[in-house]
């Protein structure tokens, strides 16, 4: 009942390989998000294919979405929030307040960011949350491989803390950094391995070597195993200063991991504290080295927050849950 048709602003990422026949994927082919002409061919194509529906999700995306609806009355635009943002510029607040009346409804995916559009000035009327899901048996049944922790170094008995994210400052993993001293002098035999791709790779990478950790800290890069990585990870830790309703936590609840987070935005509406995994502060190294700390001390404990998280995951955070949202979203 639907014809999508994905753009993508610069040259096709790596999820254009999950794409089937059903979808027809097109770009811009930007030099870079400022380059006008590709935002001159975006405009005219969608003028000339007039769609009934047109949605956005991220910033410079929403911005342009927006001006080609204003050039397009007919078709409908559904503009998105990703995360909360605790200081976003003033320039890119500026923008977003000026053009947010022209979408005619704007979706978040927890409500927190929910609760931010209203805060930008946008009518409750025009806000919807449909939350993120996942293939949470891809996740619950992945067998970890047996080349994984040989490939990473790790001993078959030690054991493995994990996350997986962008490695930005705002993700904490500096903070697990310094937290991950004490971890390894009540845990000499832990390993941490973080997930992911970013500009603060070399600066982990040192903090790692001034903290005097780097030989049980492994830093892999983007990978297309997460599955399997996170059935080789004892626990999950997130450590996230803010957010909006984060994939690589909700992949880690779906794998049944026990979970040490902040409990910022998007995180507390999917981990609730002492239920589904443990709280702490954000920006706080200390509380996340006891939490780790403690969970490792206690697996009995650790495996039943690990298996009440993945429990909520197939409850309620499932790919087709959120099919169903959107569909309804785009009949109504």
């Amino acid at each position: 009942q639907f014809t999508p048709v994905v753009w993508t602003i610069t040259e096709p990422g790596p999820l254009a390989d999950d794409l089937n026949d059903d979808v027809s994927l097109q770009s811009l082919d930007a030099a870079h998000k400022l380059d006008v002409r590709a935002v001159l061919r975006f405009l005219i194509t969608v003028h000339r294919e007039q769609p009934d529906i047109l949605q956005s999700f991220l910033f410079f995306d929403n911005v342009l979405a927006r001006l080609a609806g204003l050039a397009n009355p007919e078709t409908t635009v559904i503009t998105g929030v990703r995360e909360v943002p605790t200081d976003p510029s003033p320039l890119r607040r500026a923008v977003d307040r000026l053009t947010q009346s022209l979408s005619d409804l704007v979706v978040s995916n927890s409500k927190a960011g929910a609760a931010y559009i209203v805060e930008c000035g946008v009518s409750k009327e025009k806000v919807r949350v449909v939350r993120n899901g996942r293939d949470v048996e891809r996740f619950a049944t992945a067998e970890t491989a047996a080349h994984l922790r040989e490939s990473l170094g790790i001993p078959d008995d030690a054991t493995v803390v994990g996350t997986v994210g962008r490695l930005v400052e705002r993700k904490g993993h500096y903070d697990l950094l310094d937290a991950w001293k004490d971890v390894r002098t009540e845990h000499p035999d832990a390993h941490l391995v973080i997930v992911g791709e970013g500009p603060e790779r070399e600066g982990l990478a040192q903090r790692a070597v001034d903290n005097g950790v780097a030989e049980s800290f492994h830093l892999i890069g983007r990978r297309d195993d997460v599955p399997e990585l996170l059935a080789t990870f004892d626990l999950f830790v997130f450590p996230s200063q803010y957010e909006g309703l984060p994939g690589a936590l909700l992949e880690a609840m779906a794998a049944g991991l026990p979970i040490v987070t902040t409990p910022v935005d998007g995180n507390q509406e999917l981990v609730s504290d002492g239920e589904h995994g443990i709280h702490v502060p954000a920006g706080r190294p200390d509380a996340i080295a006891e939490s780790l700390n403690s969970l490792l001390a206690d697996p009995g404990y650790a495996v039943r927050i690990g298996d009440a998280a993945q429990d909520r995951a197939r409850n309620q955070f499932t790919t087709q849950r959120m099919v169903s949202a959107f569909e309804d979203l785009y009949r109504s």
